[in-house]
């Protein structure tokens, strides 16, 4: 597949499977712009057909993850551009398929949240499957205090994410809440030191790649599907998905290593 190292916004770069997205404009906080959220559609699409790509690690340069929107951006305010649009049809077909590109994306997604995460920084850290927060990380939904809700799929997500109450908390006062604060509503499940924050994440991330590829795409599969299901259907969604991998070749390496008590070594098939 065909990167580029830099794209409007964001830095793109590689490491074995894991691929690093840094948002890179800290001149605006790392705000999202209409040109950000092309730009998170043209690399998820690419990496959903890649399937090199086991993994996914989000973070921001500088002092902030993301500041939430680019206000100054009037693309981003239902303004005309490419003919008529409404603000209703700029967020449903931009801004949601932006969210639903990192949310559907069929493998783990960490923030690694380094500072300001507001607003549609927050949205899309909720998208993500985990967050993990340094310490000077500030977190929040200011947008009632601007007269709106967070409507990037933030009122969706965070109702996902957290036990109601927390989440409506967060929702509900626009407070700007501490690493720690966010941590004990559920927001994010670990808190480091700044200067562990990427080594942190990229542990974890470890921890989870160095299992058999297609095992951990259909677990996250499941494990988003079985929350929209019934028991019962979840129930059969498991059974299909496990019978189906048991006839792959990891499946079959997977087997075979542990009865030979040796590393495995994955194909991805």
């Amino acid at each position: 597949m065909a990167y580029k190292e830099h794209y409007d916004g964001i830095d793109f770069a590689m490491k074995e499977h894991v691929v690093s997205l840094t948002f890179n404009n800290p001149s605006t906080l790392n705000s999202l712009s209409y040109d950000v959220f092309m730009s998170i559609n043209e690399i998820f699409e690419t990496m959903t057909n890649d399937d090199n790509v086991w993994g996914v690690i989000i973070t921001g340069a500088g002092k902030s993850f993301i500041a939430g929107a680019d206000l100054s951006d009037k693309r981003m305010q239902g303004a005309n551009f490419k003919g008529p649009v409404t603000l209703r049809e700029v967020r449903r077909n931009i801004v949601h398929d932006s969210m639903r590109h990192i949310l559907d994306f069929e493998r783990p997604v960490i923030a690694a949240i380094n500072g300001y995460c507001l607003g549609g920084g927050a949205d899309l850290a909720s998208c993500c499957d985990f967050r993990i927060a340094s310490k000077k990380a500030k977190i929040g939904y200011p947008e009632v205090k601007l007269g709106g809700i967070p409507a990037y799929l933030g009122v969706t997500q965070a109702m996902r994410i957290m036990p109601p109450a927390s989440a409506k908390e967060m929702l509900m006062t626009g407070i700007h809440y501490t690493a720690d604060e966010a941590l004990r509503l559920g927001f994010v499940s670990k808190v480091v030191e700044p200067d562990e924050l990427i080594q942190t994440a990229e542990a974890f991330m470890a921890d989870i790649t160095k299992n058999a590829p297609l095992a951990i795409k259909y677990c996250k599969i499941c494990a988003d599907r079985c929350m929209e299901m019934s028991l019962n259907s979840s129930s059969e969604m498991e059974c299909l998905i496990a019978a189906i991998l048991a006839t792959t070749e990891d499946g079959k390496e997977g087997k075979a290593a542990f009865h030979e008590k040796r590393p495995p070594v994955w194909a991805g098939r």
